[in-house]
C-alpha cells in the first residue's frame, strides 16, 4: 500500500459522496444548486489526475478501489438518466410554448374588420 493509492481512495470516496449528493438533489427537483455540486465534482476529478499518473507509472495493484469505482460508475449512470428524463420533458415543454407563442405572434397583428357576422347595420 502505498501513500498515493490512499490519498485516490480517499478523493474516490468524496467524489462518490458528491455523486450521491447530485442524485438527492436531481431527486428532490432542485436543479439550480447542481451548477456548485457539479463543479465541485470536477474539482475532485482535477486532484485525482496527478495521483493517477503517478501510481500507473509505478505500477501499483489498484484492484481495491474496484468496488468503490463500480459504486461511482452506478451513481454517475443513474445521475446521467435521470437528468437525460428531465431535459426531454422541458424539450417537450418548449416545443408547446413554442408553438403556442407562434400562434399567439400571428394573430396578435391582424388587423380587425369593422362589424361581424351578427352586425346588421352595415
Amino acid at each position: 500500500m502505498s501513500l498515493d493509492l490512499d490519498n485516490l481512495e480517499i478523493i474516490y470516496q468524496r467524489y462518490y459522496e458528491i455523486s450521491l449528493q447530485i442524485k438527492e438533489l436531481i431527486e428532490r427537483g432542485l436543479y439550480e444548486e447542481l451548477a456548485a455540486f457539479i463543479s465541485k465534482k470536477e474539482m475532485i476529478f482535477q486532484e485525482s489526475k496527478p495521483i493517477t499518473e503517478r501510481i500507473k507509472e509505478s505500477g501499483e495493484d489498484i484492484s481495491r478501489l474496484t468496488e468503490l469505482c463500480d459504486k461511482i460508475r452506478k451513481v454517475e449512470k443513474s445521475n446521467i438518466e435521470a437528468l437525460t428524463l428531465v431535459r426531454d420533458k422541458l424539450k417537450g415543454e418548449l416545443q408547446t410554448v413554442n408553438k403556442n407563442t407562434k400562434l399567439a405572434n400571428a394573430y396578435a397583428f391582424s388587423t380587425k374588420t369593422n362589424g361581424n357576422i351578427l352586425d346588421f347595420t352595415e
